[in-house]
């Protein structure tokens, strides 16, 4: 029996015996229940044999700009002697290794106080990314792994001061599913009937869902469907709680509320990917495919303030690479021959930042806490257009 197999039998015993779930819960299990869920699971999910690509994976540029900005925040904190910056869901390791040797080498200061967290559920990603990062020759403590941020507080007697990051994992959180009926907002629930799993219209499991939309003064059409991330909001507010100074920085792929609930999306965004082939059914290949959804970054922004949050700001990827300085890479070589190496780098770059590449549908949000003041940061700042 295959993983997708055992993992569908015990979804629907589990609906069998509990009755209809709601879509959250049904994807929590596809992706996270233990040893068959897709996150779970040990597979191949990132790069050329995997599912998908993230910007990591493209090139160690990437890492470098995320670099460049966390050194001048850990500036703007007054530099301190010791900081934290705490990587979620780190997938390979690809990332805290290009982030950490580009760290050491362009600024000591800031790497030598520093300790990286690598918050991540997958005890395969965390095999893989002890292998990788042992080609560091790392201090001792100069990388840990812990399970929450709350595990971090507990083994270091204190909140955080630094950065919290994350690149692609809030549209991996489970969603619920609602559509607006003339009779009010209904939430899509998950059954099984005649062999396969089917959705039916239910009362809203959470208070919460109907709030979210009033919030953000969004008014659904009838007819419509639309995915709400609660969990996002759970995870923002322990972030904010366990922040003492510093800053929350948010990199996926999304939009603001007013694009993301517009008629261009009447079906909602929810979608899968196996072997880099997009599909829109999650009731087929369960635990053996991705299921995501386009994260809400006004949503993030409202009940981030709530929590505590300062907006930073909100820019597309494309745009905070080029004012990270991205392309001083191709600018300072004083090698003006053609190699393969500078038309890889070309490439990537091209891939990181066009629009019709990862430039544009990426986003990335920057929020704080505990600061007095807020000094520009390279990678908001305006662009120069010469």
């Amino acid at each position: 029996m295959t993983g997708a197999a055992s993992l569908t039998g015990i979804i629907k015993s589990f609906i069998e015996l509990e009755g209809p779930v709601t879509f959250a819960r049904f994807m929590e299990m596809a992706l996270y229940y233990p040893e068959l869920g897709y996150y779970a699971s040990v597979r191949e999910k990132i790069g050329r044999k995997g599912d998908y690509y993230t910007s990591s994976d493209v090139h160690a540029l990437f890492a470098g700009m995320i670099a460049r900005q966390a050194a001048q925040m850990w500036a703007i904190l007054g530099h301190p002697p010791v900081w934290q910056f705490i990587e979620y869901g780190a997938g390979k390791g690809k990332l805290a290794y290009d982030f950490l040797n580009q760290l050491q080498q362009q600024y000591p200061d800031c790497y030598a106080a520093l300790t990286y967290w690598i918050i991540d559920v997958s005890p395969d990603f965390r095999e893989k990314q002890q292998a990788i990062l042992s080609g560091l020759n790392l201090p001792p403590g100069k990388v840990s792994w812990a399970d929450s941020p709350a595990q971090i507080l507990e083994l270091q007697g204190n909140r955080i001061t630094g950065c919290i990051f994350s690149n692609e994992l809030i549209d991996a959180f489970p969603v619920h599913r609602v559509r607006m009926r003339e009779d009010g907002l209904k939430e899509i629930y998950v059954d099984y009937r005649d062999n396969r799993f089917v959705e039916v219209e239910g009362l809203l499991s959470e208070k919460l869902l109907q709030d979210y939309f009033a919030k953000q003064r969004v008014a659904l059409k009838t007819g419509q469907t639309a995915e709400v991330n609660l969990a996002a909001i759970k995870w923002l507010k322990n972030q904010a709680e366990c922040l003492e100074k510093g800053y929350i920085i948010t990199i996926d792929y999304g939009l603001t509320s007013d694009n993301l609930y517009n008629r261009a999306r009447f079906d909602g965004t929810l979608r899968c990917f196996r072997r880099h082939t997009l599909n829109d059914d999650p009731y087929q290949y369960i635990g053996e495919q991705d299921i995501t959804a386009n994260v809400n970054f006004s949503a993030l922004e409202i009940w981030g303030k709530e929590a505590g949050l300062n907006m930073a700001g909100l820019v597309t990827q494309s745009d905070f690479l080029l004012n990270a300085g991205i392309l001083d890479i191709l600018k300072t070589s004083d090698d003006y021959s053609f190699n393969e190496k500078k038309l890889h780098t070309t490439l990537a770059i091209k891939q990181l930042i066009m629009p019709e590449g990862m430039g544009r549908y990426f986003k990335v949000l920057i929020q704080h806490k505990g600061l007095p003041a807020e000094p520009e940061l390279i990678g908001l700042r305006k662009l120069s257009i010469r």
